[in-house]
């Protein structure tokens, strides 16, 4: 009988092309994942994988088993979202990945709604940059992730994604900074203007100097910092300025620390985005989260309906 644990490996090898990659996507060693399939070619008395220097490529009796693999984990994933009742379930985890922002502002408060509505079941919450939250996807040690970064090109075909909400990022500034008492700015004023941002290699560092080279502004950076809180400290107390999502400084606008203005034309717009691996099925919890999610985002519920009519 063949074991589901094996074709799984057997799976992730021909996803990623080499035992290597695939035992890195795995968390295993390169030697368990070749044993592995070592295992199940003898179980079928067939050779599945050609070897070569630069990975491994499917026999015919290789394609003939992936072509099956495919509909077994899609009859498996149809059979426990067919019967599972989540309202009845004694425990359950769904694992999800955000980028900082939305990981520290947004997600929190996601998690807290779902758990009001399934006490019983459990959230795992890993945040990371986008790069991080695409390889945890893509190795599927995270059933979904939110980000706000912009994924390269080309990606893997296997990763989906859906834009859930169009964020504008205003300028946020101090009591201390000449804009303290504007209602609107133009983004030429903010040329010379000096800028606390994230740290170099940053995708929000990136995305935010494309954006001011696109109105042929060349930052005056004042400070770069790894995080979010240090970087709303540092506006608060002094007089440079920065450029954020409202929902980060949501709670000291309120307390008067900080103000939002907001740029006209709205030039600088990001995207929170949904990411998942299309060949990972989404399991009963998981279809349970985004449908709590759903409330916020309508966009979802067409990906819910679709999900559902596959499972």
């Amino acid at each position: 009988m063949l074991d589901l644990y094996k074709l799984k490996i057997f799976s992730v090898v021909v996803q990623e092309g080499s035992f290597s990659a695939a035992a890195e996507q795995l968390l295993m060693t390169q030697s368990a994942v070749s044993q592995h399939i070592k295992e199940l070619e003898i179980s079928l008395g067939q050779q599945l994988f050609q070897r070569g220097w630069r990975g491994v490529t499917l026999t015919p009796h290789g394609e003939i088993l992936q072509c099956y693999t495919v509909e077994i984990f899609a009859l498996v994933a149809q059979a426990e979202n067919a019967i599972k009742d989540v309202d009845q379930l004694q425990s359950g985890r769904v694992s999800i990945g955000a980028t900082p922002g939305i990981g520290v502002y947004i997600a929190p408060d996601w998690v807290q709604q779902f758990r009001a509505r399934y006490p019983q079941l459990t959230v795992a919450l890993q945040t990371g940059i986008t790069s991080q939250m695409v390889s945890e996807v893509r190795g599927q040690r995270l059933d979904m992730a939110f980000i706000e970064g912009e994924l390269d090109e080309p990606q893997n075909p296997r990763l989906k994604s859906l834009v859930l909400e169009e964020i504008e990022q205003q300028v946020v500034v101090g009591f201390k900074h000449p804009f303290w008492d504007r209602d609107q700015l133009n983004v030429a004023e903010l040329a010379n203007q000096p800028l606390i941002v994230r740290q170099a290699n940053s995708q929000s560092r990136i995305w935010l100097e494309d954006k001011l080279h696109d109105h042929a502004i060349t930052p005056v950076i004042g400070a770069e910092f790894d995080n979010l809180e240090s970087i709303k400290r540092a506006v608060s107390i002094g007089s440079c300025l920065t450029l954020l999502p409202p929902y980060v400084v949501q709670a000291e606008v309120e307390q008067g620390l900080l103000r939002m203005i907001p740029i006209q034309d709205k030039p600088f717009t990001r995207s929170l985005k949904l990411i998942w691996d299309s060949s990972n099925y989404f399991s009963p919890v998981s279809l349970a989260f985004l449908t709590i999610l759903s409330q916020h985002f309508p966009v979802l519920r067409a990906l819910l309906k679709e999900m559902k009519a596959k499972g």
